[in-house]
């Protein structure tokens, strides 16, 4: 049978051999869209719900997804005997895979011809890049992804949309630089661009710089005038920087070719926009080939954009998460999304501020690398103090950028970095929640909390391979609730597996809980993917105080603590301990779920059981585990009091509680029947714990009653 061959760069087609084959209605071609869009890695049931679906799904929505599944499956291989031999369609993890590679989708060729053309650029190869920039281009036959169906104008395909602009703006810059024989051939695709984005600047100057390449001098200014009109009238602006740049080198131009002036030289190209339009940086790094999960987070960042042409202040989003969230992976992939709607250029600069060997990058040399990335000269960044950050600000406020600043140690760090003009977009990663820039510019924080469970397990099924999460299902489930949703876990796990292909991941997984007391399964000889040096570059930046408290949250039973019992277990008063909860949540060591409570991810929490093990004596540990059973031992007994008056007279009075335990106290028995509900699992916890510690045997009954007092409450 021939090959499957897959557009959706433009209408969604599948033919085999030169054979159209017919998908069937709007929805199973919405559907096979998404497939597409998703491969090679796969798609989850809920996302296809939720695309399938703009408005409330119906009770049977995921039935009709799977009825749809087996009808693709029926169109691609109408003699196929059972769905468990199907080599084009087949289930995934929590979901489906289309079986697709460059040969065969439109979409992963356009990607690779891209990629190819960025390295070739990096490698000084100008011409090659062209050429397969070019390519790229060819693959589109409409700047509209998945045109026609219910999905095109869903956030996931017009994403897809954004990379043809941006791909024909990183052709046209090599093209008029180091290829003028492609230059026509860009143009084409630049026009297809504007009519899908007719107020991007950006486009319309490389339009611009193009036809002037070509001779088309007086068409260039007619362009000019066109796109000035526009504005004008539609938005009620004037051309922005790079526009006005691309009118005055035409200008220019076309003065050096006045009578007088002398002949330009036959046979060198009109030069492109650097002889005089500002240096636009492309400075991501490169994007993961497919990413996963994280739409909450992407569009809250989303959130942040102006709607097409308009125009809002300068924005700031703080991503912040503990070590190995993937705080660096999810901003950078967003950045690529929305590249093209920033004109001026796109930088990325390291900030350092947890490096495992450099120290944190100093405000003003980031300020110099900034503006070398613009093309400031060297001689006006040689300046320190007021005069650097003046020019600084002064040559970011025109422009329209992307800014990446990335592992941010504190606001400090960051304020001064930040963009003032209009329409730029920064993204800052940190461990550090910098809650400082959300007063000072009214940031935005977005804190990354772990991977849901289908996350991590499409994370693994899409680096493993399927063919082996699919054989071992119940070992992937291990392993992705080992890691507890941690991406940096998760992929050294995968990574594990991939370089042991002859493994079984039942035996894989059986070595990770053989572990499950110890970080040794994630240890990397790569200091920048080893989680135990991670987590430590976080614990050594705490204060002696909030150190010690980390370390003896392991002898709470419960994952998470509330403010009263932290204070009892650190042998505190309620405001010290609140300041030392505050430190560790702001560098991302703690995560206050609610108001007052605090948890410690299982992880983090193994790190510090190390830490404690070699940091604190026995006798300190234990002393720190009785006091929190004494806080909650005297505390479940003022609230049973409350609750259950009429309980046993003849129960023995309690010894008071040492000095530096504080028990809660109750006044209303809804205090204290809240706080019983709320304090259930880790009463739960603290009694299982407890039978093993013969010091607590006096006061054991106590919390058993306090226990059952919780379960008949439960029960109202």
């Amino acid at each position: 049978m021939d090959a499957v061959r897959y557009s959706i760069l433009g209408t969604v087609r599948v033919l085999r051999g030169e054979t159209e084959l017919e998908v069937g209605p709007p929805k199973r071609l919405a559907l096979l869209s998404l497939l597409l869009l998703r491969a090679p890695g796969p798609m989850t049931l809920s996302e296809a719900v939720d695309v399938l679906w703009a408005e409330e799904p119906p009770p049977s929505a995921v039935n009709v997804v799977h009825r749809h599944i087996g009808a693709l499956r029926r169109v691609l291989e109408p003699e196929l005997p059972s769905r468990t031999k199907a080599k084009h369609l087949i289930r995934a993890t929590d979901g489906y895979r289309l079986l697709v590679d460059t040969s065969t989708s439109d979409l992963l060729r356009f990607r690779g011809l891209r990629t190819q053309a960025q390295l070739a650029l990096r490698e000084g190869e100008s011409q090659r890049a062209a050429r397969l920039f070019t390519q790229a281009l060819e693959q589109w036959r409409d700047p509209v992804v998945a045109a026609g169906t219910p999905v095109a104008r869903h956030p996931l395909f017009t994403s897809v949309g954004h990379e043809f602009v941006a791909t024909v703006k990183e052709a046209a810059d090599v093209a008029l630089t180091a290829a003028p024989d492609l230059v026509e051939e860009i143009l084409t695709g630049l026009r297809r661009a504007v009519d899908s984005h007719p107020f991007d600047e950006a486009l319309h100057s490389r339009i611009i710089a193009a036809l002037a390449a070509t001779g088309r001098q007086a068409e260039a200014l007619r362009q000019f005038e066109a796109i000035r009109d526009v504005l004008a009238e539609e938005l009620g602006v004037e051309p922005g920087p790079g526009l006005r740049a691309a009118q005055q080198h035409l200008l220019q131009h076309q003065v050096s070719r006045a009578p007088g002036a002398g002949p330009a030289p036959a046979d060198r190209p009109a030069p492109g926009p650097q002889a005089g339009v500002p240096a636009r940086p492309a400075q991501l790094p490169a994007d993961l080939p497919v990413f996963v999960g994280r739409h909450t987070a992407l569009d809250r960042c989303a959130e942040l954009l102006p709607s097409e042409g308009a125009h809002r202040p300068s924005t700031v989003m703080v991503v912040c998460g503990m070590p190995g969230a993937g705080k660096t992976t999810l901003a950078v992939h967003f950045a690529h999304q929305v590249a093209d709607r920033f004109p001026d250029g796109q930088i990325h600069l390291d900030l350092q501020g947890h490096h495992p060997v450099c120290r944190p990058l100093d405000p003003l040399q980031a300020m110099r690398d900034i503006l070398d990335a613009l093309g400031v000269g060297r001689r006006h960044t040689r300046t320190s103090g007021a005069a650097l950050t003046a020019l600084y600000r002064g040559t970011l406020a025109a422009r329209r950028l992307l800014v990446v600043l990335d592992d941010a140690r504190d606001s400090e760090q960051v304020r001064p970095l930040l963009p003032a003009g209009p329409d730029s977009l920064t993204l800052v990663t940190s461990r550090r929640r910098l809650e400082g820039l959300a007063v000072t510019h009214d940031a935005r924080v977005l804190g990354l909390r772990p991977m849901t469970r289908g996350e991590s397990l499409q994370l693994l099924d899409l680096r493993i391979g399927t063919d082996r999460t699919l054989a071992e299902p119940e070992a992937v489930r291990d392993m992705a609730d080992r890691c507890a949703g941690l991406p940096l876990a998760l992929t050294l796990t995968a990574a594990r597996a991939q370089t042991n292909p002859t493994f079984s991941l039942t035996a894989l997984a059986a070595q990770l809980h053989e572990d499950s007391d110890s970080l040794a399964p994630f240890i990397s000889h790569d200091p920048r993917t080893d989680l135990r040096r991670s987590f430590e570059r976080s614990y050594r930046t705490l204060s002696r105080d909030a150190a010690a408290l980390f370390r003896l949250l392991t002898q709470h039973p419960a994952p998470d603590i509330g403010l009263a019992a932290a204070a009892s277990l650190g042998g505190t008063d309620p405001r010290t301990v609140r300041r030392l909860l505050t430190e560790l949540s702001d560098h991302s060591l703690l995560t206050e779920t609610l108001p007052g409570r605090y948890v410690c991810h299982p992880l983090l929490r193994t790190y510090a059981t190390e830490l404690t093990d070699t940091d604190d004596t026995p006798a300190a540990r234990a002393e720190a585990f009785t006091r929190v059973f004494e806080h909650y031992v005297h505390t479940a007994d003022a609230a049973a009091e409350l609750l259950a008056p009429h309980r046993d007279p003849k129960a023995a009075t309690l010894p008071p509680p040492r000095p530096d335990v504080r028990p809660q106290l109750f006044t209303e028995r809804t205090e204290a029947a809240a706080w019983i509900a709320a304090e259930r699992p880790g009463l739960q916890a603290l009694a299982r714990t407890a039978r093993h510690d013969p010091c607590t045997e006096p006061s054991r009954g106590r919390l058993t009653a306090a226990l059952e007092l919780s379960l008949h409450l439960a029960g109202r």
